[in-house]
């Protein structure tokens, strides 16, 4: 993509984020795995740990108007609801073992709710709907390509040895999200809030 391109363009997604203190729960887990771990395992920034309803990709910036609009419309009549920490897992089982994650339990069928109507909403300006189901977690960290099969399974049994704090928090705003790609990692930035908001019912 030329230089042009690329400002006429933005790598946009759809998150929860998480209030600091839940940001720094994670930092304690990931240094708890880091000193069993070591450099086999490429660690995510605590800072910038989401919740992604839905990755949109490359978007033409003349198109945010209309992403926007189709997330405000999305939001109405979902309100604030409560998740915490559930399970420490890990994707591609022990001898594949590619990333490892913190699930997400608490008020989830509201969760998943807010998800449909965030996939319809940006159906309309021209979004695929995500078709693999959605499975609500919070990415730690990623396997490296070279690391052995023995070594993954030695990470996998110290995955299954980590405590994971009591920790909720209240989810109050939907946020779409700028994410920059760089040799360091990701970083991401919040293009626009969304708050969610308590319905009225009329007296």
């Amino acid at each position: 993509m030329s230089e042009s391109s690329q400002q006429e363009h933005v790598r946009l997604f759809v998150a929860c984020e998480l209030p600091d203190d839940v940001k720094s729960a994670i930092r304690v887990v990931i240094d708890d795995l880091r000193a069993r771990s070591g450099n086999a395992v490429r660690w995510v920034r605590p800072e910038g740990v989401h919740i992604t309803l839905k990755f949109l990709g490359e978007v033409p910036t003349r198109k945010l108007p209309h992403v926007k609009l189709a997330i405000q419309e999305a939001v109405h009549g979902h309100s604030p609801f409560e998740l915490e920490f559930s399970t420490i897992g890990t994707f591609g089982g022990r001898e594949g073992l590619r990333l490892m994650w913190i699930g997400v339990a608490g008020d989830v069928l509201r969760l998943e709710a807010l998800v449909r109507s965030v996939n319809a909403a940006l159906g309309v300006v021209g979004f695929e709907p995500e078709r693999r189901p959605f499975r609500p977690h919070l990415t730690l960290g990623r396997v490296r390509d070279e690391v052995s099969t023995r070594q993954r399974a030695e990470i996998e049994v110290a995955v299954g040895k980590t405590e994971i704090p009591q920790v909720s928090w209240r989810t109050a705003h939907v946020s779409l999200m700028r994410s920059r790609l760089s040799p360091a990692g990701a970083s991401y930035e919040t293009v626009a809030s969304f708050p969610l908001r308590v319905i009225q019912q009329p007296v």
